[in-house]
């Protein structure tokens, strides 16, 4: 192997304010600090890593910006453990995955497999009160709604999916299908179904529900798979 080819890049060091929020981030996951109770003040976390405030706050920023932490200020004021926030990750990952240059044959051919993947989940795991929160959400769309509440109807059909996600109560399907549901949510904001789109929908998330509530698998995956390519179908040729 030549210099001029080498195969090895020059090692980068990390700032210390990298290694810090890292470190920090470890004992936040590790859930060694739990949600909204307070980190040690700037000055004494200074202390423990030994640099100076500045790296600290540096360090800080970058917690916050990823939700990991609140920083509060006035009166009672400092760094607290974030709360969850469910929207903040599927906003982050379609950000990233827009940059990246997702189009709409992605987004469609992983829904299909994702919300497959859902469906036979929540035959297994869904229960009462999650079967009749998406029968109410599908009783909500049945009447056909003006154009001028367009996004009304939009939100409903993206609830529905987000509510079968919860159905399997499995966090990465839950995460997943919210940021799937997130692209959704973008793509379809200008979006105005029709009449009979809208009929469309109410009558295929009735025969999902209805195969999920029989258990039928193959027939639940095989309804969905159809719904979500046509739907995907409806918007595209919209916009």
């Amino acid at each position: 192997m030549t210099s001029e080819n080498p195969i090895f890049q020059p090692y980068q060091p990390r700032r210390a304010f990298q290694e810090i929020s890292r470190e920090i981030q470890r004992v936040i996951l590790a859930k060694k600090l739990k949600t909204g109770e307070r980190l040690p003040s700037e000055r004494s976390l200074a202390a423990q890593f030994q640099v100076g405030r500045l790296t600290i706050r540096e360090a800080l920023r970058t917690l916050e910006a990823k939700g990991l932490i609140n920083i509060r200020h006035g009166r009672g004021g400092g760094a607290y453990v974030g709360v969850p926030d469910p929207a903040i990750i599927p906003s982050m990952m379609m950000d990233n995955l827009q940059l990246e240059g997702l189009t709409a044959k992605q987004i469609t051919e992983a829904r299909a497999g994702l919300e497959c993947a859902i469906v036979e989940n929540a035959i297994k795991h869904a229960n009462k009160k999650d079967l009749e929160r998406i029968k109410r959400n599908i009783e909500e769309s049945r009447e056909i709604i003006d154009p001028e509440n367009a996004s009304e109807v939009v939100s409903k059909m993206i609830d529905y999916h987000i509510l079968l996600g919860e159905a399997t109560h499995n966090l990465p399907f839950i995460m997943f299908i919210r940021a799937l549901m997130e692209w959704a949510r973008r793509r379809m904001e200008s979006w105005v179904p029709t009449p009979k789109e809208q009929s469309y929908s109410y009558r295929s998330h009735s025969a999902i529900f209805e195969a999920i509530e029989k258990k039928d698998v193959r027939l639940a995956k095989k309804r969905m798979k159809d719904h979500v390519v046509r739907i995907s179908a409806y918007v595209t040729k919209k916009l």
